[in-house]
Parts: structure tokens; sequence; C-alpha cells
């Protein structure tokens, strides 16, 4: 029984992963949809990380206070210093903030969105069918 565990926890390894670049940015979209605000930023700074951009914008929030936010890293349409942007944010956290144009998810992250899920798909059918013929031949 100890055999099957140790494969078990070896083919869900993925899952953290799938959680951390699929779930939690999907989950992050969908609180902006529902109870973000958009506002008017601009961008005041870029960064290059590698090959990918990393833009820094600022925006006021409805009741005046000041932020900043920080694009996670582009590779297909970096955000040059001077230009306008909307930018969304949580108004219980206004922290919490993404690019208006990216709320449904960036170029980037619905490509390592469909990735992902096939990685999944590749350890979890095998994973499924494995646990399937174990029981079966327990019982």
């Amino acid at each position: 029984m100890g055999v099957i565990l140790v494969i078990g926890l070896g083919l869900s390894a993925p899952l953290p992963f799938f959680y951390a670049f699929v779930i939690a940015p999907r989950r992050r979209s969908r609180t902006l949809k529902q109870r973000g605000i958009t506002v008017p930023g601009a961008c005041v700074r870029i960064s290059w990380d590698e090959n990918a951009s990393i833009s820094t914008i600022k925006y006021v929030t409805t009741n005046g206070l000041r932020h900043v936010h920080h694009t996670r890293p582009n590779y297909s349409m970096p955000i040059e210093p001077g230009e306008a942007v909307e930018i969304v944010y949580d108004p219980f956290n206004p922290h919490r903030a993404q690019l208006a144009q990216w709320v449904d998810g960036t170029p980037d992250q619905k490509s390592t969105t469909r990735n992902m899920m096939i990685l999944e798909g590749f350890f979890l059918i095998p994973q499924a069918l494995w646990v399937y013929v174990i029981l079966y031949n327990i019982f």
C-alpha cells in the first residue's frame, strides 16, 4: 500500500503548479470582474527581465489614494512610459489590481493555461486509470 501512496503523490505533483498558474489567476480575475473599479493610470517606468517587460503603473483610487501596480512579466505587449492605461482594482484591497485589458487573462497567461491543462491531462488521466485498476484488483 505504501507504493500506491508514493506513486499517487508522484502523479499528483503537478497539482500545485496547476493551482498557481491556472486557478489562482482566474480567481483573481473573477474577483476583479465582479467588484473591480476601473480608473485611469499611467506607465511611469518599464524594466526588462530577459525578454519580458515589467511596467510600473501609477493610479489613483476613487477615494484619492495613490497606488502603484507592477505588471507581470509580459513577452508580447510592453507598455511604454507615458502611455495611458486603464487599471481595475479591488475596492476592498486597492493593491490588488490589474490592467483592464488583462482582466480576462494576458496573452501569455492564456497560453500557459492551455499548456498546464494539457500537462495535467497527461498526469491525471493515467493516474485515474491506475487507481481504478488498483481498486478493482483489491476488491
